[in-house]
């Protein structure tokens, strides 16, 4: 009877270890939520990124998210190749060179953002046709150099009848455009607000031709591998939008410079675009994009919109 008792017993031990070591099998390790690392500019395009990180839709949404600021485009795209960026605020012009160069990059929305083509304000220059044989500062082969093409084109120039002069820094082109030693720049906003505030004359934006060839770009390991993830950076994109069309300027614009690194000299003269929900680029602007880079001979392959735009991700 003894002996019947002890084996019961070793034989109820032995069954509810074997149900313990089953139950902790099935007990899986929680994976480490992947953070969407986003390259930013100080630039109006990345703000409705740094508003989403303030207001914290990021993490209302589930969703890790880090940003970093880059002062210059060489540093970003740097990151970018060494796979320490998801994402990027970039443009059609560096996501095709990135492409090209065998970092497959895809854009999945445009961007909002304005670019002008300035007068100096000593200059005579009032009209496109009167920047014949003057010089205009810019940056060689980007979409500062397209942009001011395509103004030129729309206002009866061509390339050859300008002097293009190369000056990649944009403070530095501002600072020309200034102090005279250049008659003309195309500068983007907020440093193109200042230059009107301090005497510069527009003569033609991408908001009026409605060109802009700007964009927010994943990698495609990034949109392969994290899908919502993504969408829910586009989500919190969105809300930031909502939020920066009903709030006053007053309650975010400090926030912005200093995060931003504005000079504080520009908090009068700001001047943010009208933000748009999160929305695909124009296909016509980038097919536009790529012939122009074609006929640079800048590129040597071919690129559809099919091919670089995600049309998934916004769905």
């Amino acid at each position: 009877m003894k002996k019947l008792l002890v084996f019961s017993l070793i034989l109820i031990i032995t069954i509810s270890m074997l149900g313990c070591q089953k139950e902790q099998k099935a007990v899986k390790t929680p994976t480490p939520q992947k953070t969407i690392t986003i390259g930013v500019m100080p630039d109006v395009e990345s703000i409705p990124f740094i508003i989403a990180e303030k207001n914290g839709y990021f993490a209302e949404l589930g969703v890790t998210v880090k940003i970093e600021h880059f002062k210059s485009a060489q540093d970003r795209d740097s990151a970018l190749q060494s796979g320490k960026l998801d994402g990027v605020i970039t443009d059609i012009l560096a996501v095709v060179f990135n492409n090209e160069g065998g970092i497959p990059l895809k854009i999945c929305a445009k961007n909002d953002g304005n670019v002008e083509l300035l007068a100096g304000k000593d200059t005579s220059i009032n009209i496109i046709q009167d920047l014949k044989d003057k010089s205009i500062g810019l940056s060689s082969n980007t979409i500062m150099e397209y942009t001011a093409d395509k103004m030129l084109e729309a206002g009866g120039l061509k390339s050859a009848d300008i002097n293009k002069t190369a000056i990649p820094k944009l403070p530095t082109r501002l600072e020309m455009l200034q102090g005279g030693k250049i008659d003309a720049a195309i500068l983007p906003e907020p440093l193109a607000g200042l230059a009107v505030k301090n005497g510069a004359r527009v003569l033609s934006s991408t908001d009026e031709l409605q060109n802009k060839a700007g964009a927010i770009a994943f990698t495609a390991k990034s949109l392969q591998e994290n899908p919502d993830a993504v969408k829910a950076v586009f989500r919190a994109y969105n809300q930031a939008v909502a939020y920066l069309e009903k709030e006053p300027p007053a309650s975010y614009i400090d926030f912005i410079i200093e995060s931003q690194s504005f000079p504080p000299a520009i908090k009068d003269s700001l001047m943010l675009p009208q933000y748009t929900p999160a929305e695909l680029p124009d296909e016509k602007i980038f097919n536009d994009v790529v012939q122009w880079m074609q006929a640079k001979k800048l590129i040597k392959g071919s690129y559809e919109y099919k091919d670089l735009v995600d049309t998934e991700i916004l769905r």
